[in-house]
């Protein structure tokens, strides 16, 4: 991203040239020898199927203004041959999400940290979350916060893709049962059949090994405080309804490639336009193609992993 751009939004310029063929993962990678300290991950697709996906995340992601309480965007990755983009990288939080980590005392001031990125992204920015579950948050052990991330399933309100049944007020309420009570039935249903009135008429037993700085009562009726003065504050019904709305173009065209075709057998060749190309096929006809330095996913089994050195972590 250091060389110069004709465009004033780097984003439409890179990823205007068509985002090859993308399908989810995520690495944490080292940035370079000279600082193995700073590590970034990096988040790369490979199905053409959730190209849009994959647009809406970036655009959505490196849009966001830097707030203490969410995984900040760090830059896209474009490839060495034609400056294509193939993912994009987001500073790396070594504290763990948790569902990794289910050990560290779960503190009240984590929750009340929760509530307000919410709300910023909700009542400020018109951004649903629509994914808020122990995985996609992460503990900056360093300044004993709360990180959001992955927005793999946000939109803004009102728009495409955005649904009640994913509400962020219900998404925050069942994470927090689910932390206190290691209960994860009642999330374990379609998002339209979770019903929130259930943890909300509950008792909720503390599990023997999860550890609370505050009783589970001071926990609940913060959630009970907060759900009631979002049901009866302003409601979005879309996202320019919000004081400081982000916003992007929807997903571009990419250019058209010139394709072999056959009339009454005679080869001729036309524009057309494809959203992906397989490699086989550019190989064939001696295109230059990305060489990703990763065995074939299928290959790997579940839990199967390999490492920034190369090294092959198999799974017992």
């Amino acid at each position: 991203m250091d060389e110069e751009l004709e465009s004033e939004d780097p984003a439409i310029e890179h990823l205007q040239k068509h985002v090859d063929d993308l399908a989810p993962d995520v690495f944490e990678i080292q940035v370079s020898p000279q600082d193995p300290d700073k590590k970034l991950v990096f988040k790369y697709y490979f199905l053409d199927q959730r190209l849009s996906y994959v647009w809406h995340e970036m655009n959505l992601w490196m849009r966001l203004p830097k707030h203490s309480h969410i995984a900040a965007f760090d830059k896209i990755v474009v490839d060495e041959i034609e400056g294509r983009c193939v993912g994009f990288t987001t500073e790396y939080i070594p504290g763990g999400t948790l569902e990794e980590n289910k050990s560290r005392t779960f503190k009240l001031k984590w929750l009340t940290q929760l509530i307000a990125v919410v709300d910023e992204l909700n009542l400020n920015l018109g951004v649903a979350h629509q994914d808020i579950a122990p995985r996609n948050l992460l503990v900056d052990e360093t300044a004993d916060s709360i990180i959001i991330f992955d927005f793999n399933f946000s939109v803004r309100v009102g728009e495409p893709g955005y649904s009640e049944a994913r509400n962020d007020i219900k998404g925050v309420l069942f994470t927090i049962y689910e932390i206190i009570t290691r209960d994860e039935t009642l999330r374990a249903v379609r998002h339209e059949d979770q019903n929130v009135q259930e943890i909300e008429k509950k008792e909720w037993v503390q599990h023997p090994d999860v550890q609370l700085d505050h009783p589970v009562s001071e926990f609940r009726e913060v959630l009970r405080e907060w759900s009631d003065k979002r049901c009866r504050g302003k409601q979005l019904t879309t996202y320019k309804d919000a004081p400081n709305f982000i916003d992007w173009p929807d997903t571009p065209q990419p250019p058209l490639s010139e394709m072999v075709v056959y009339y009454d057998g005679k080869p001729t060749t036309e524009l057309v336009l494809l959203w992906s190309t397989e490699r086989k096929r550019m190989l064939e006809q001696g295109k230059t193609v990305l060489n990703w330095q990763r065995p074939p996913q299928c290959k790997l089994k579940p839990g199967d992993r390999i490492l920034e050195t190369g090294e092959f972590i198999e799974r017992a």
